[in-house]
């Protein structure tokens, strides 16, 4: 089966992926709004309960599914190698198999679809749903674990300890605050920190730092712009969860052109 076949493949599994789950977000907000005044607010927006979240996530699905089936399915060959004079072998870079392909695919879908959803429910009811972000969470390590057995890329290691320190830091970051009694991470925040930054560690080690700055930055802008609507500072608070995700997918997707 030639390349441009199996690339196709990756991009149309993300796609559907997204579509899928999408779906099902869009049929069952009572199912994990799971409060009739969330609901009630979900419902009064014309965006929420519309096509656009549903949507939106194949296209964030098929952007990210260009960019890592370019970059990191199929790089621009650099056409080293290195002989080990004493074994014998020959060393040159790991190429994905079929299983890299498919659960990449599937993970990148997953949470495309979702993000659409989760963006919304922070803005509209300043939550994240956690019968979205646990589920999602999950799926997402098992996807990780199934691509790090099965896969020949070393992309999946670096997801998962990308993961793993981001849960560990914002949670830290959290019971500080909790300490301290100053705003901080919410627990919502600290669930997604895992899927933000695993997802940032599979396009590049480093790219789950530009994923930092990244929503940092978008953090900043919108606290500052809420600030000036409201002509106060003090007491000014954001929905994080839309900067963290917004950063994750722009973190991704630059990654490759900045590192």
């Amino acid at each position: 089966m030639g390349a441009g076949v199996l690339h196709g493949m990756t991009i149309g599994v993300t796609v559907l992926t997204a579509l899928a789950g999408g779906l099902i977000l869009a049929v069952t907000p009572r199912v994990w709004l799971n409060d009739s005044a969330h609901l009630q607010r979900w419902q009064s927006s014309r965006w929420a309960r519309g096509m656009g979240p549903m949507l939106l996530g194949p296209i964030i699905a098929a952007a990210a599914a260009v960019v890592f089936t370019l970059t990191v399915l199929a790089p621009p060959g650099t056409g080293w190698s290195a002989y080990a004079p004493l074994s014998g072998t020959t060393f040159a870079p790991a190429e994905p198999n079929s299983a890299d392909r498919i659960v990449s695919a599937l993970l990148l879908g997953l949470v495309s679809g979702a993000t659409p959803f989760l963006a919304t429910a922070d803005v509209s009811v300043r939550r994240l749903p956690d019968r979205i972000v646990i589920p999602v969470s999950m799926l997402a390590l098992g996807l990780i674990i199934t691509g790090s057995v099965l896969g020949d890329l070393p992309m999946w290691f670096s997801s998962f300890f990308a993961g793993l320190f981001a849960l560990v830091f914002f949670t830290a970051l959290h019971l500080v605050g909790r300490v301290l009694r100053v705003r901080s991470m919410g627990l919502g925040d600290v669930k997604l920190a895992f899927i933000v930054f695993a997802v940032a560690g599979l396009f590049d080690p480093w790219a789950p730092a530009l994923v930092l700055v990244a929503m940092m930055l978008i953090s900043g802008i919108w606290a500052l712009i809420a600030a000036v609507r409201a002509g106060r500072v003090r007491g000014v608070t954001i929905a994080f969860g839309p900067a963290m995700l917004s950063g994750m997918w722009l973190g991704c997707l630059f990654a490759p052109i900045l590192l």
